[in-house]
């Protein structure tokens, strides 16, 4: 025999994620409070939902009702005061944080402050301090722009309060391509919500205008007009109204809905639309988007400037006067410079002595009476020896000194 269980749906929050317990035997209904075990301990929720299911349910069961006095009963530390406290000891510690709300535990022994912040928080020395001022255990959680507005609530531009804190529960993945399905503006204003993102209502009516875009004929269809009579070409559709605009063969444009025609050949290729979508774009919107901000393009024309500044320095140049640091003119300096080029460069070694050897840096060839170099510091002997070597490595390592030929000399 199978066994069902009543299994209830509790939320801890306005339009929070819903978790299942079962009944017991404690008689509940939509919208009560009850006593529920979490992994945080004892922590007081609302009905959301009850239904019954039948098969084994590994759930815990909701231990109770609260009593009238300890849904009355205030608690060691108000909401109120637990923000303006935080507030005061962030202000001391000099932490950029944003205080959103806080969510006081069932008897009070436990408090989980939610805050905002633009990057990564060291808080480690903020908990010690409120734990020691609000005596209880602080927990504290950073939290992302739309579970921010969740939090916070507000007014969205509809005129409504926002679905992620009225009614919507989990957070659904929302693309662009959503809002060019629904042929809507791509004004950044007008498809964000307050927390900057895309407006979470663009997946409502997606599917209806994705199935609806299916049944009307491409741009540049060849249909056969029922009513009218006659051939012509789709030049858009209308999604909601479910109509298109041919033009017939003998140039007149009519509108008629899409059970009125018959398709004869689809359109060759990939046409861009099937519809006047386009039309009501805010195209200064998206190319603001686009472009740099002022702050970043002076900075480019600054360091682009600079950049040329110091080409400019190292060739000498002046931006300005047109001049070099010689203060000669670029035609002068140019014809200098092909003067210049053709005269050889100053030759400052030592002199070729009679027998064709060059003395070494730093030093000077001594002859003797026969006229042979002697090295500085050293006897004939030696002298004589070094300029044999020298001689031998000169015949082997250079070419022949004849202007007249290529061999040796005769």
């Amino acid at each position: 025999m199978t066994v069902g269980y009543n299994i209830a749906g509790v939320q801890f929050r306005r339009a929070g994620k819903i978790y299942d317990f079962t009944c017991g035997d404690v008689a509940i209904q939509v919208g009560d409070q009850v006593v529920v075990d979490t992994e945080r301990g004892p922590s007081m929720a609302r009905v959301a939902i009850i239904r019954y299911e039948i098969g084994n349910h590994d759930l815990k069961p909701i231990l109770r009702k609260p009593s009238k006095y300890e849904i009355e009963k205030p608690a060691k530390v108000s909401l109120e005061e637990v923000i303006t406290y935080t507030r005061s000891q962030i202000n001391q510690y000099e932490l950029d944080m944003k205080i959103l709300t806080a969510d006081i535990q069932f008897g009070g022994n436990k408090i989980t402050i939610y805050f905002s912040s633009p990057g990564r928080v060291d808080f480690r020395d903020l908990v010690k301090a409120l734990a020691t001022g609000l005596k209880a255990r602080v927990e504290l959680k950073q939290v992302g722009s739309r579970d921010e507005t969740k939090l916070i609530g507000g007014i969205g531009i509809c005129g409504r309060e926002y679905c992620c804190s009225s009614f919507l529960r989990e957070f659904v993945p929302v693309s662009i391509r959503m809002a060019k399905n629904q042929n809507l503006a791509l004004n950044p204003n007008k498809v964000s919500g307050g927390c900057g993102r895309l407006l979470c209502c663009l997946t409502y009516e997606d599917q209806v205008y994705t199935d609806l875009r299916k049944i009307l004929p491409p741009r540049g269809t060849r249909v056969r007009l029922l009513g009218l009579g006659g051939l012509g070409d789709v030049l858009k559709g209308d999604i909601l109204n479910q109509q298109v605009l041919v033009e017939t063969d003998d140039g007149q444009q009519v509108s008629v809905a899409v059970s009125e025609i018959e398709i004869v050949s689809k359109a060759e290729g990939k046409h861009e639309a099937q519809d006047d979508w386009g039309g009501n774009l805010d195209l200064d919107a998206l190319s603001s988007l686009m472009e740099e901000s002022p702050k970043n393009a002076q900075a480019s024309n600054s360091r682009s400037e600079s950049h040329k500044d110091s080409k400019n320095r190292e060739g000498g140049r002046s931006r300005e006067g047109g001049e070099d640091k010689s203060g000669r003119k670029p035609e002068n300096r140019k014809a200098s410079f092909q003067q210049n080029s053709h005269s050889k460069p100053e030759d400052k070694r030592p002199p070729i002595s009679e027998k064709g050897e060059r003395p070494r840096e730093g030093g000077s060839l001594k002859f003797d009476s026969n006229g042979k170099s002697i090295r500085p510091g050293g006897d004939q002997k030696s002298g004589q020896r070094d300029q044999r070597d020298h001689r031998n490595h000169r015949n082997h390592s250079k070419p022949s000194r004849n202007p007249g030929g290529s061999g040796d000399k005769s």
